[in-house]
């Protein structure tokens, strides 16, 4: 973790899940941190938390909702005015499973407003300080859903797909200047949007994801982590995520068809019928 020893480190969603455990990881050796999520109250448990780690530096928090773009002008201004920012992290997110046609239609237009635009949000105000000084690395969380479009997920798939794409459009911009791009791509993961996630998530959805244990978000953050010090741009935890990852990458066809009978299987099993 010497890649991110005393550097200024801004981790969006960072009050809980993946984002409290990098900021937990990083906490520990001496990154400077700045937590951003929209819940100040999670936001104030989190920094008591971290800042109770031995030799840690003190935590800075920003209540703030990156899908609303003035928001996040305003606050970068004051805040870029201030310090610099050597490391961003893209991990604010939500998800909403469930069949296309009950979905509310709106619910489309937020998952894309906070996966994705928030992203960009935030990254073009602190991109321009790391093109200028030439060092600099900006990390999304996407999601398995981001490389494989899964039953189930036609709205968060698609906040997640996009994110992909503006990440390797971005890499290819960013590397003459300099700057690193990373992009991960985790499968289910233990964290309060997964509880929340699986009170909506229909039965093929499940069968799909079959009876894989989530990982660990401790899991998820450590190889992050690793493979950003590494100068990695495509990050898949898990075997069993890279797996799926290659497979669907080289045999597509087969992985639809192995979908296709999960899901039915499990119509056949719930008696309903969504064609």
């Amino acid at each position: 973790m010497e890649y991110f020893q005393k550097k200024t480190i801004l981790i969006t969603g960072g009050s809980s899940g993946i984002g409290l455990a990098i900021a937990r990881i990083l906490q520990s050796h001496g990154a400077r941190l700045i937590l951003v999520a929209r819940n100040e109250a999670r936001l104030s448990q989190a920094k008591i938390e971290l800042d109770m780690i031995p030799g840690g530096h003190e935590v800075q928090t920003l209540s703030l909702s990156i899908s609303d773009p003035e928001a996040v002008a305003a606050a970068m201004k004051v805040l870029l005015a201030k310090q610099t920012v050597d490391v961003l992290i893209n991990n604010a997110g939500e998800a909403l499973a469930g069949h296309f046609l009950d979905l509310p239609q709106e619910s489309f237009g937020q998952l894309m407003s906070t996966n994705y635009m928030g992203a960009v949000y935030l990254t073009r105000h602190v991109l321009q300080g790391m093109v200028e000084r030439k060092k600099g690395h900006v990390a999304f969380v996407s999601s398995l859903a981001g490389l494989i479009g899964i039953f189930g997920y036609t709205a968060y798939s698609a906040s997640k797909f996009a994110v992909r794409g503006f990440a390797e459009a971005l890499r290819c911009e960013m590397h003459p200047h300099g700057v690193l791009v990373s992009v991960c791509y985790p499968p289910d993961t233990d964290t309060p949007q997964l509880a929340f996630e699986n009170q909506h998530k229909p039965a093929e959805t499940r069968a799909i994801a079959g009876n894989v244990k989530p990982l660990t978000a401790e899991a998820v953050a450590s190889e992050l982590l690793r493979a950003m010090a590494a100068g990695k741009f495509h990050i898949v935890p898990s075997a069993g995520a890279k797996f799926a990852d290659v497979s669907y990458r080289l045999i597509p066809g087969m992985v639809r068809s192995m979908f296709d009978t999960e899901i039915r299987k499990a119509m056949k099993k719930t008696g309903v019928n969504h064609n």
